[in-house]
């Protein structure tokens, strides 16, 4: 079980698992994996969309379960390996990312959402060995930026089914376990 924040750089997270695919040879990835190699604290980062996010997280999840209802269980975590998961919501066999996002209708017309985000899920899944993934998401606008204490309304509540196959499921694996043995023996990827 995870017990706190503060081991965070001795794994890979969810929020983190774009860096895997990234070119080894890049100063953005060499960056963050000396931290992972030192597991010295990296400087957390937040603006305003994301400081709203975490407000609304509870409040989206909530309206959820109301529309759909349904009960699921937030914030699993679970570790393997050098692998770390604090998951939003997982319903069934499905896990699910909360968003407070302008896009949200976007992504749901379009039926695909940033491929950052798709690889958050794709880490989930590995991690819990789940076989489904969706965004779950609420369109914000100025005025719930400006008061994220409002009442949210079903009409700009949109559930984004991302669809994952188990091949990008054991490709995101296999960059895993390569991370995970160059972080044993202290090595830059190559």
């Amino acid at each position: 079980m995870i017990k706190t924040t503060d081991d965070r750089n001795q794994f890979i997270g969810g929020s983190e698992a774009n860096m895997i695919y990234m070119n080894y040879e890049s100063a953005s990835f060499k960056e963050w994996w000396a931290s992972k190699l030192s597991e010295s604290p990296s400087d957390s980062f937040s603006n305003i969309h994301m400081s709203v996010g975490t407000i609304l997280e509870h409040d989206i999840l909530d309206l959820y379960e109301r529309v759909n209802n349904v009960i699921g269980i937030r914030e699993a975590q679970k570790v393997k390996g050098i692998a770390r998961a604090n998951t939003d919501y997982i319903l069934g066999n499905k896990v699910s990312d909360v968003k407070a996002t302008n896009k949200a209708f976007e992504w749901f017309l379009k039926e695909k959402v940033p491929l950052n985000y798709k690889r958050q899920l794709i880490h989930y899944m590995y991690i819990f060995g789940l076989s489904e993934a969706s965004i779950i998401a609420y369109q914000v606008d100025k005025a719930l930026m400006t008061n994220p204490f409002e009442s949210l309304v079903p009409s700009k509540l949109f559930e984004v089914m991302v669809p994952v196959t188990t091949d990008e499921i054991t490709v995101h694996k296999q960059k895993i376990d390569y991370l995970e043995h160059c972080k044993s023996i202290s090595i830059f990827p190559k």
